[in-house]
């Protein structure tokens, strides 16, 4: 949470910043690649509804969460503005994050059980941005779509029962959204400073075999906020 706080005093700081820039610049249009770096705010990683009518599906028995750690996420993006329309640019992005799991305990149909390990995202967006294009600072909103592909590495074992851990990771590809809001400012002619927020949404997979060994897949809705930081260099 300490981390977190420190992203919104820096986002703060830099609107301020702004005000009294060091250089003039103006909005250029043509390609860009960008670099940047964000911390995740209160991850979830949840079952959906109640569903009383497969008997089978035992952790549907009660809605769980996944206590998902806070992170760093790195990213990187390239860009294009029309000269005609610089109010638009279209990008693709890509990030990382590598989020723990933190101990859990879920509620099984007989059993209770503990779950710890970790989650590997690799997001592959294609964003759509609208910003303001006029002076130095450049307030920005957009949304994307995609494609993340997640690596989940945990087990889950019986509680007061140590020895029946079994593995419920699974690899998995899932439809992947975001949208965005944030500044640009402009640094220098070919250089922006890009400080902004995303909300995050996609899905996972494990398998569901920690009864009776059944081995069925199970989704989880995975969200997050994220607060970023980063430069845009435009050639």
């Amino acid at each position: 949470m300490k981390k977190s706080v420190n992203y919104v005093l820096v986002f703060s700081l830099a609107i301020l910043f702004a005000i009294y820039p060091f250089q003039s610049a103006s909005a250029q249009a043509g390609g860009y690649i960008g670099i940047w770096g964000g911390y995740t705010i209160s991850p979830y990683a949840g079952s959906g509804d109640y569903n009383d009518d497969d008997h089978y599906n035992h952790w549907d028995y009660n809605n769980y969460d996944l206590n998902i750690d806070e992170t760093y996420v790195l990213g990187v993006k390239v860009g294009f503005v029309h000269p005609q329309l610089k109010f638009l640019a279209f990008e693709f992005e890509y990030s990382y994050l590598n989020p723990d799991i933190k101990r859990t305990t879920l509620y099984g149909y007989e059993s209770d059980f503990s779950v710890e390990g970790d989650i590997k995202l690799h997001n592959f967006m294609f964003n759509v941005i609208a910003k303001y294009p006029i002076g130095i600072v450049h307030p920005y909103v957009g949304a994307g779509i995609g494609l993340s592909y997640s690596d989940m590495s945990a087990k889950a074992a019986e509680i007061g029962d140590s020895t029946s851990a079994v593995s419920i990771g699974d690899n998995y590809s899932a439809f992947a959204w975001q949208l965005l809001t944030g500044v640009e400012i402009d640094l220098a002619k070919n250089l922006a400073l890009d400080i902004g927020y995303h909300y995050f949404a996609t899905q996972l997979k494990f398998n569901d075999n920690m009864e009776y060994s059944y081995g069925y897949s199970r989704d989880i809705d995975f969200d997050t906020s994220i607060m970023t930081m980063g430069f845009k260099f435009l050639f």
